[in-house]
């Protein structure tokens, strides 16, 4: 009777992984550069919110109310309905600003200076909250508030780069004597369905914020 041989393969070799050091990290930093700016700028308008809320009055907060969620009282009074008309119609302004910003080749300031007063907004309502309630105001902003925002804020700093490269190159068309690589038609077109990701992520911040602030919000106040 013939003994039975076992046999071994060797294992073979993991795929190599990409290892992360400086110079890895300065290209991802150069590719995504204009991205970083803006969190940058969002970051930083959140950080001036906040400490601007402390000597913030009930007058400048209600008058913002239309664009962030500063009147409380006012949004608990609605149903459904009205807290996503609200929610959708603040944040679709800001997505829209930065969309009509960035077809025109002076819109570069103002498209950083619209993402800056979104962060600053959205600074100052969580410490307003904190502030005025407390532990409350603070559940509140972290499980009601929060996830809409930070999908919006997703989607507000990646169309916001589109929207910067999209600006830039018209003002390199305006100075430049010569034709562009492509047609202006194509380039339109992918901003607009860049525009119209942007609006789809908006919608579904909205509907997200509704859902919270229908379930939950009552448990707060």
């Amino acid at each position: 009777m013939k003994g039975i041989v076992f046999s071994f393969k060797k294992p073979r070799p993991l795929a190599n992984r990409p290892r992360i050091s400086l110079p890895n990290l300065a290209q991802t930093a150069k590719k995504n550069g204009v991205t970083l700016l803006f969190a940058v700028l969002l970051l930083a308008g959140l950080a001036l919110g906040a400490a601007y809320a402390r000597s913030a009055g009930d007058g400048m907060l209600q008058s913002l109310d239309f664009l962030f969620t500063t009147n409380l009282d006012s949004r608990l009074s609605k149903g459904a309905l009205g807290v996503f008309c609200a929610c959708f119609a603040s944040d679709f302004i800001f997505i829209t600003a930065v969309y009509l910003l960035g077809t025109a080749p002076w819109g570069l300031p103002f498209q950083l200076f619209t993402v800056l007063f979104k962060g600053f907004g959205t600074g100052l309502t969580a410490a307003y909250l904190i502030i005025k309630n407390g532990l409350n105001g603070l559940g509140f902003y972290l499980l009601v508030l929060l996830p809409g925002t930070f999908l919006f804020c997703v989607a507000l700093t990646g169309f916001s780069a589109a929207a910067f490269r999209f600006s830039i190159r018209q003002f390199r068309l305006m100075i430049s004597a010569e034709p562009p690589e492509c047609g202006m038609r194509e380039s339109v077109l992918r901003y607009s369905s860049r525009f119209v990701s942007a609006l789809i992520m908006t919608f579904l911040a909205a509907l997200l914020d509704t859902v919270l602030w229908t379930l939950f919000a009552e448990a707060f106040w």
